[in-house]
């Protein structure tokens, strides 16, 4: 009982901090929100911001883990990674990135001198996703290329080409855009598969 409610705080306290940067970063933006904004907006301390979070970056990293575990971006099922369509999942994902004023991923500039770490490590995110749908949907001894390699090269497609929605950079539809991502990953599946 004692760890659940220690769970439940401690979930409290994390939402209570992301619901106080996201607040901010919409009426201040990144690089005119500090730590201390946060913990005062949040109404806790310093030492709390930093029991969760080593950074800002972290703030955000951590709102995205939510975010792809919610939108389930890779394609759970074999048949899904090799269907005609791209996951429905996708196409809204990108649908709000682009009617979002404030997209959750921010623009390069506005992240400064953090944003190189964020996107490395939103790759990285994104990779561990599709690598575990990879092993939840394939065998690996059948594919001619590692799964790790395999994710990585997926979630490059993704990434790439889902920033240009948020960033408002692209010409193409989020239909447009999830088509041409599914039929890239699903070229470099086949080729992996024989």
């Amino acid at each position: 009982m004692n760890l659940e409610r220690g769970q439940r705080q401690t979930q409290r306290t994390k939402t209570a901090l992301i619901s106080a940067f996201t607040a901010l970063l919409r009426e201040k933006g990144y690089q005119a929100t500090s730590i201390q904004d946060i913990v005062v907006r949040a109404n806790t301390g310093r030492s709390t911001f930093y029991r969760y979070f080593q950074s800002k970056p972290d703030v955000i990293l951590e709102m995205h883990k939510d975010i792809f575990a919610r939108a389930k971006i890779g394609p759970t099922s074999a048949a899904a990674w090799l269907a005609d369509d791209p996951p429905p999942q996708l196409v809204q994902l990108l649908e709000n990135f682009r009617q979002t004023e404030r997209s959750p991923i921010y623009a390069a500039t506005e992240l400064g001198a953090d944003a190189d770490y964020v996107i490395r490590q939103l790759d990285l995110l994104i990779s561990r996703q599709f690598e575990e749908s990879l092993h939840h949907s394939f065998a690996e001894q059948a594919s001619a290329i590692p799964f790790a390699i395999l994710a990585q090269s997926i979630a490059g497609v993704y990434s790439w080409l889902s920033r240009s929605a948020m960033l408002g950079d692209s010409a193409f539809t989020a239909m447009q855009l999830a088509e041409y991502i599914h039929r890239l990953s699903r070229a470099m599946l086949r080729e992996a598969l024989g």
